[in-house]
């Protein structure tokens, strides 16, 4: 447990506190749903939320073996996805993760045209708004004095 929090009886945070979980114990992942974690404690199974649990990369835990299966067979080291701000997702499972042809391919599936978006943009109501595009920023091998990722400030 990264953190103390209470064991709820359901994934919920109006469900009744059946235990509590304290910071630094070793608890058993059984399953995430939403914003919660279902683990086992102390002789207690309940829920807590997701960011109070922190998932070692050796655990033989479903969830973790799970997550090292998303995207198949084996993995291919020159194909690499950065992910920020993935919520549910520790350093250990996005390390574990691997890439998936299949699962690329079936985003597809949720392509939108142009004008499937502006019906939807019309039945939603929503207004227009024309915004000028950002200038590119310079790439980091061009002139950088100050070995910035921002260039020289200039976007």
């Amino acid at each position: 447990m990264i953190k103390n929090d209470d064991l709820r009886a359901s994934a919920a945070s109006g469900s009744t506190v059946v235990g509590q979980a304290s910071k630094g114990a070793t608890v058993e992942v059984l399953q995430r749903q939403g914003g919660w974690t279902q683990i086992k404690h102390a002789g207690k199974t309940g829920w807590v939320r997701i960011l109070s649990v922190r998932v070692a990369a050796e655990s033989g835990s479903n969830l973790l073996g799970g997550l090292a299966q998303m995207g198949g067979s084996r993995p291919d080291s020159r194909r690499v996805v950065a992910v920020a701000g993935l919520r549910g997702l520790n350093e250990e499972e996005l390390r574990g993760a691997r890439f998936s042809a299949t699962e690329l391919a079936r985003l597809d599936q949720f392509v939108s045209s142009r004008a499937d978006a502006e019906q939807f943009a019309r039945n939603a109501k929503l207004k227009r708004v024309d915004m000028a595009y950002i200038k590119e920023a310079k790439r980091e091998t061009e002139s950088n004095p100050n070995n910035s990722i921002w260039g020289d400030g200039n976007l």
